[in-house]
Order: structure tokens, then sequence, then C-alpha cells
């Protein structure tokens, strides 16, 4: 699919045409179309809001990507997905899952995660990622310091937990975007990595 095709209903309840590409806008695309083989469908709807797409991107990549962090690509992609399976967002499921299947090599590992994390074998501190994932998630208004003391009491330090802090908001932004505006999953992200 072009870097500029209309969004349609294979890709959110939004319908737009094609998207004047800006530089920056077109940059983001190529670069994610370089890494996966697609472009996310949340990237062809926000390619009509260019400062957006940039921003969320830059953002994402700073929370996500951040190789000098404390956190393992694992366990930001463990995050990610507990966020998402709460919140129910097929889009960012099928992506998070992709990419923690990529990390760990274990589809039924994943799977299970997808289904219920407290079933799959996780770590003691991935199991407090988890758990402060998913409170973050439900009720970040009663996060308390009981919850920061369990994720110090799993090795986990200052700065692992404000970058576990920051994963878990992001997904929940991009989490509420996708469902607002009826983001479909890319099939692609399904089938990857297994």
């Amino acid at each position: 699919m072009p870097l500029d095709a209309p969004v349609s209903a294979d890709a959110s309840w939004i319908s737009l045409p094609a998207a004047a590409l800006v530089p920056d806008t077109a940059a983001v695309l190529a670069v994610t179309e370089a890494k996966l083989g697609y472009v996310r469908n949340q990237q062809r709807v926000l390619a009509h809001k260019p400062a957006i797409l940039t921003a969320l991107t830059a953002l994402g990549d700073a929370v996500v990507r951040d190789e000098a962090g404390a956190l393992t690509p694992r366990e930001r992609e463990l995050i990610a997905l507990v966020v998402s399976v709460e919140n129910r967002c097929e889009a960012c499921v099928f992506a998070h899952a992709a990419a923690l299947r990529g990390h760990s090599g274990d589809t039924e590992w994943v799977a299970t995660i997808e289904v219920n994390f407290r079933r799959a074998r996780l770590s003691p501190r991935e199991r407090a990622l988890a758990d402060y994932a998913l409170a973050v998630t439900r009720a970040p208004a009663e996060v308390e310091p009981a919850q920061i003391e369990t994720l110090r009491g799993a090795g986990l330090t200052e700065l692992a937990i404000v970058e576990a802090a920051t994963v878990a908001a992001y997904f929940n932004l991009t989490n509420r975007l996708n469902s607002a505006l009826g983001i479909r999953a890319n099939s692609q992200a399904y089938h990857s990595n297994r």
C-alpha cells in the first residue's frame, strides 16, 4: 500500500483522503515501513495531523527504544501488552504481542499474557512490572507508595520505575487514541514473529 493511501474502513472508522505528505511525515512512515514492512493504521490516520504524528513518534521512540534505559526491551513490551490488553486495544495488542514474541521467542508465553498475565510464567520483576502497569491503567490516582516499594523489592531502580511509568502512560494514550477513532489492527502484526 502506498504511504499516502487514503484512510478507509479497513484502517479506521474515520474516512480520509490520501494525506499530503510533508517531509517529516513521509520520513516517519518510511522508517516504519522499512522496519515493519507496513505502515501502522494509526500512523495513516495521523499523517493528516503531521505535528501530532511526529510528536507521538518522537515520544514513542524515547519511551520504547531507549537503548540506555534501565528496562529491557522485553520488559517494555510486557508493560505495553499488559496495558493494551486491559484497554482492549486490538491494534496495540496485535503489535505488542508481535514485538514481545520477537523478544521472547515464545508464542505460547505471549498468548498466555494476552489472556491473563497472572497465568504466565513471569519472573518476580516481570510480575511486579505487570501489576504496576495494570494499576496505572485501571486507576492511576489510586497508585500508592506501597506499589513503588513492590517494584523496588523486585529489584527495580528508581530510574527503572520512572521508565515503567512512562511506558504505561504512553500506551494508555495510544490505546485511547486508537479506541476513540476505531483504528483497526494491522493484520501483518498478528502474523509477525509466529
